[in-house]
Formats: structure tokens, C-alpha cells, sequence
């Protein structure tokens, strides 16, 4: 209980933490929303009336704990460019990127996993330094370039799906996930390739432990004890390296989005920085913070149940 009291404790203390220093940094750097959202129309007048009525002529700390005081009720503010509630763009665009983050997730665990036990069963073969030599390959390949080698062969070359023809989920769910696919790839490639090679690495290392020996010694076949005893323990270090992987891919799905032309929280997030539209900016980016302090916790919280040896200390 402590070790989850813990836990939780620091997630919203960071997350506070990250809060404040975004609203922090969006209130030094130059430039002023009234002037930017006012354009040609803007006098000095109506620049003073419009910071008063958006609450820009209070104190920092005060601002800063009326934002958060509404961002735990669920109101992010308005939209400078938009003139929209900040929630519902929020709400119109995440699940967009949580569906290729969670199709991403999935590509990894349902391909690297069975790629690195084969790796580690056949060890020395030539399947096994074909796989590893692959690994080191797309290990060097950044998510955006894969992205567009993706878009060029399937897309271009094979007509497999039509680059920039993205489809909403709110209009046909099965074209969604059917284009969503591809962005998903990209993704995953690189943390398969990681994933792949340190569970390799790890059933390895477990192989020559003294368990497994005994284990062998009692009669039990080579995939009896691979299945039954070592890959239960080989999967701890996987699984985290998966919670990292996965956090990780907040900021690579956004990435990728741009080059598959896919309207997530990427596209309106790079927007509202040009725009200077803080309230958007500001709240994905706690949004994405809230998401991947929140994986970060639960693989914690996983890792101790897989682990009960790990403690608060």
C-alpha cells in the first residue's frame, strides 16, 4: 500500500510540477494573445479592454491557480484562434492518437515478443543473426523516416492505402483503423527491433541460472522450460522497457501524424504554437504529461506485482 501511496503522491506532484512550468514559460516568452488575437483591429484600448476581460492583468500565481483550479473541473479554457471550448478539441482529436498509440502497443507486444524468443531458442542460427541483424537496421531508423519509406512503398508504389486519404472514425470506423494501420507501423518498428533484442538478451541470461538446469534435470523439455519457467521471469525486464516504450510513443505517434497527414493532437498542437494559442498548447501538453506519468505508474504498479521483491526503498 505504501509503495502505491508513494507512486501516487509523485505522479500528481510532478504533473503539478509540469503544470506550473508550462503556464510559467507561455507567460515570460515575448508576445501578447490580445494583441495576437485582435490583429489589424488592435489599439491600445481595446488591447487593455481585452486582457482584462481574459484575465491577463492579474498576478502570475493567481492566473495560474485559477487555470488550474478550472483545469481540474474540466475546463481548459478557450481557444484563441478557434473561439472554442479547449475541451472539445481535446476530446474531438485524442482519441485519434490514443487509437494509434494503442495499435502501435499492440504491433510491438504480438511482433517482438515471439521474434525475440525464437532469437533466443535458435540462437546462433542463421533465422536468429537474420533477425538480429534486422534489428540493428531498423534500431538506427527514426519513427518519421519510417513513416515516409511506409508512405513511398505501400502507399505510393503498392496502392496499399492512399497517402493523405485519412479517414474519421466518427464516419467509418473500419477505413479508420484500415489507414491507421500503416502510421501504427511506423511507430512500432523501432521499439520492436529494442523490444526483440533485450528479450532476447534476457532469455539468454536466464537460461544459465541454476533453475533452469534443475528444471531440465526433472525431464522437461527445451520448450517446456522455455514456456513454463524461464519466460515468466525473462518478461520482467520487458515489461518495463514496454511502460517506457509506451510513454514514449505519445511523442512519436504525434510526430508520425504529420507525416501520415492524420488530424490528431499533433497537428493541433504544432497550430496553436504558431498561433500562439497558449490555452490549446497549454493543455495538451499537460494532457500528454497526464498520460505518460499515468503509463509510467501503472507499469510500477505492474513491475511490484510481477516482482514483489521491489519496495518503496
Amino acid at each position: 500500500m505504501k509503495y502505491f501511496a508513494k507512486k501516487l503522491i509523485g505522479l500528481f506532484a510532478t504533473l503539478l510540477a509540469v503544470s506550473f512550468l508550462v503556464f510559467l514559460a507561455f507567460a515570460v516568452i515575448p508576445g501578447d494573445p490580445a494583441t495576437a488575437m485582435l490583429g489589424t483591429q488592435a489599439t491600445p484600448e481595446r488591447i487593455e479592454a481585452l486582457r482584462e476581460e481574459m484575465g491577463l492583468n492579474e498576478p502570475l500565481l493567481v492566473r495560474y491557480a485559477a487555470w488550474v483550479a478550472d483545469f481540474v473541473r474540466g475546463d481548459f479554457g478557450i481557444s484563441y484562434s478557434y473561439r472554442i471550448p479547449v475541451t472539445n478539441m481535446i476530446v474531438d482529436k485524442l482519441p485519434v492518437t490514443l487509437t494509434l498509440m494503442a495499435l502501435s502497443f499492440l504491433l510491438i507486444v504480438f511482433v517482438s515478443i515471439p521474434l525475440g524468443i525464437t532469437c533466443a531458442r535458435y540462437r546462433g542460427g542463421v533465422l536468429d543473426h537474420c533477425i538480429v541483424a534486422a534489428n540493428q537496421v531498423v534500431m538506427a531508423i527514426p519513427a518519421f523516416f519510417s513513416g515516409i519509406l511506409i508512405t513511398l512503398v505501400f502507399g505510393l508504389l503498392l496502392h496499399l492505402f492512399t497517402p493523405g486519404g485519412y479517414v474519421s472514425y466518427q464516419k467509418d470506423w473500419g477505413r479508420f483503423l484500415g489507414y491507421m494501420l500503416f502510421p501504427s507501423i511506423a511507430v512500432a518498428l523501432p521499439k520492436i527491433a529494442m523490444t526483440t533484442k533485450l528479450l532476447r538478451a534476457s532469455v539468454l541470461s536466464e537460461t544459465r541460472l541454476d533453475y533452469v538446469r534443475t528444471a531440465y534435470s526433472r525431464g522437461n523439455g527445451t520448450r517446456a522450460v522455455l514456456y513454463r519457467h524461464v519466460l515468466k521471469n525473462a518478461l520482467i525486464p520487458v515489461v518495463t522497457f514496454l511502460g517506457m516504450a509506451l510513454a514514449d510513443m505519445v511523442a512519436g505517434s504525434i510526430i508520425v501524424e504529420q507525416v501520415f497527414n492524420i488530424p490528431g493532437l499533433g497537428r493541433i498542437l504544432l497550430t496553436s504554437i504558431s498561433n500562439r494559442d497558449y490555452p490549446v498548447v497549454q493543455a495538451i501538453i499537460v494532457c500528454i504529461a497526464f498520460l505518460v506519468l499515468t503509463i509510467n505508474f501503472l507499469v510500477d504498479l505492474v513491475y511490484q506485482m510481477v516482482d514483489p521483491r521491489i519496495t518503496i526503498e
